[in-house]
């Protein structure tokens, strides 16, 4: 289970964006105080798959199982960050 969770962090992490954000879009209105929710949002989600990127990067691979998991937690964590990011661009873009 530890080995899903570290391939899947940065999808996961790019899913609970999209329903947070979702939810605040759907029942918030588009008010400033859900741009700077969802900015916070944005915010912590984007430090927490920082966070298991440098994690996952520091980890020293000692079999070939760990390094294609190390990989493929890298790169799932680099699209997931990518997806988060251009969520977050219509929030940025939509007239105040």
């Amino acid at each position: 289970m530890k080995s899903w969770l570290i391939i899947m962090g940065g999808l996961i992490l790019w899913a609970v964006h999209f329903f947070l954000l979702y939810l605040l879009a759907e029942f918030g209105g588009s008010g400033s105080g859900v741009r700077l929710a969802a900015s916070l949002c944005t915010l912590a989600i984007l430090g927490g798959a920082v966070w298991m990127f440098v994690a996952v990067s520091r980890e020293a691979p000692g079999d070939p199982f760990a390094r294609w998991r190390r990989r493929a937690a890298m790169l799932t964590l680099t699209f997931g960050g990518l997806g988060i990011v251009f969520q977050y661009l219509p929030i940025l873009l939509v007239d105040r």
